[in-house]
């Protein structure tokens, strides 16, 4: 007995070493994997101080700011958010950015950095195929990892309940089967390539008007069915690292700060694991949003206060929010980074094999765009026929991309598929 407790003396010196080794820093424990992301992360926030904690859990703008003439914080790759990690405990920092459809660069902050512009995730849904889903997710992650990004703001969810909200085009369609389903074989895909992935915008968010002062009012059993109800599959079948939170409100409380949604949905019901994030901008609170499971303050430039800064920090100090609260926000955050392998796996800025993944592209255009095959002649068509007529405004243009976040700097091999997508009008008759 003596001899086994000394031996386990021994093997936590060993762990203990390799914890703080300063040369190999902390990813130098269990690079092998045989501890599991949930006591890695453990481990890891124990050994940080309540200023490291803190420093993960409110994201500024990776790129310069108009609104106080804010500069691209030190360290970032130039993208939609960044937070400066614990280096000494070789945690990353977090680089993120936008979004569902391909690796956004906003305002050419990374100069002629271009993108695979994938084709919008409504004509994703209409291929019904995961297995597209899947490559066009690899596609954003592979090139995330290759520009130095290690979280993309993907996976929108959201069903098309009004159809003239701006983000229709970033989302997955109406029917909570096929959203969750094809959402989280996406967002497997981009976290197959060490980056995380989130999932968004949690939750009821049907509208661009006025979305930040609107109200979702649904009862409980009708948003299980429906909206919740793509989240949930999403979430199982994809594994996201993290969950966005919306703008509006849902029954009267903003998203960010609503228990229901967060606490008991979410991380009770659902067991979720990974932290939960608002929208730039939608933080509305301290003590309120972090008591009721909000873990990260994003885009804390469009915010009056930052929230989850030095406001945290003295609630904790002052027992509003407790310290186990505290940890369990910071280790949320760091056991996605080594569920998905960010840890391990840093992004390395290689070449990207653009006319590769322009194909996928152009297989998910081929077959979003056939609504409907008349295979062995089942429908009452003629077989000679070769033209139809499309009713509607703006009809006869096409439309690459919505814009927005979500807009995409597309790299020279897309043009080349470009054609294809603009001349659905004379495809479709071909495939009827």
């Amino acid at each position: 007995m003596k001899i086994t407790n000394l031996r386990s003396c021994f093997s936590l010196a060993i762990v203990g070493a390799a914890l703080f080794n300063v040369e190999h820093g902390w990813a130098a424990y269990s690079t092998d994997h045989k501890d599991s992301a949930d006591r890695r992360a453990e481990a890891a926030v124990k050994a940080m101080t309540i200023d490291e904690k803190i420093s993960l859990l409110h994201t500024q703008v990776g790129f310069p700011f108009p609104i106080g003439n804010t500069p691209k914080p030190d360290g970032a790759v130039g993208s939609a958010g960044y937070a400066p990690g614990v280096p000494r405990l070789g945690i990353p920092a977090l680089q993120e950015s936008d979004a569902s459809m391909g690796v956004a660069n906003p305002s050419n902050i990374r100069p002629n950095d271009n993108a695979t512009a994938l084709p919008s995730s409504m004509m994703l849904a209409a291929t019904f195929d995961p297995d597209l889903a899947y490559r066009g997710g690899k596609v954003i992650g592979t090139e995330a990892h290759a520009k130095g990004i290690n979280v993309m703001l993907a996976g929108g969810v959201n069903l098309v309940r009004e159809p003239r909200s701006g983000r229709n085009f970033e989302n997955l369609g109406e029917d909570p089967l096929l959203a969750g389903i094809m959402g989280g074989y996406s967002i497997k895909g981009i976290q197959s390539k060490h980056v995380v992935s989130t999932i968004k915008h949690y939750a009821l968010n049907a509208q661009e008007t006025g979305r930040v002062a609107v109200s979702s009012d649904i009862k409980e059993g009708a948003a299980r069915e429906s909206d919740l109800l793509a989240f949930e599959l999403a979430i199982e079948k994809g594994q996201p690292g993290s969950v966005m939170t919306s703008y509006n409100q849902y029954n009267g409380t903003y998203t960010s700060e609503n228990a229901f949604l967060i606490n008991q949905v979410l991380k009770g019901d659902w067991k979720y694991k990974g932290w939960v994030m608002s929208d730039w901008g939608a933080t509305a609170s301290t003590e309120k949003a972090a008591l009721a499971g909000l873990d990260q303050e994003s885009g804390e430039n469009l915010d009056p206060v930052i929230y989850f800064g030095e406001p945290l920090k003295k609630a904790v100090q002052e027992g509003r929010v407790s310290q186990e609260r505290l940890d369990d926000m910071a280790m949320r955050v760091v056991r996605s980074l080594f569920a998905v392998g960010a840890v391990d796996h840093p992004p390395k800025l290689i070449d990207i094999n653009f006319k590769a993944h322009a194909k996928v592209a152009k297989a998910t255009a081929e077959q979003g765009i056939v609504l409907l095959k008349n295979d062995r002649n089942q429908l009452p068509l003629s077989r000679t026929l070769r033209r139809i007529v499309v009713i509607g405004s703006h009809a006869d243009a096409g439309v690459l991309s919505g814009g927005g976040s979500a807009q995409v700097t597309p790299s020279e091999a897309w043009f080349c598929q470009r054609a294809l997508i603009m001349s659905a009008r004379s495809i479709i008759p071909h495939h009827l």
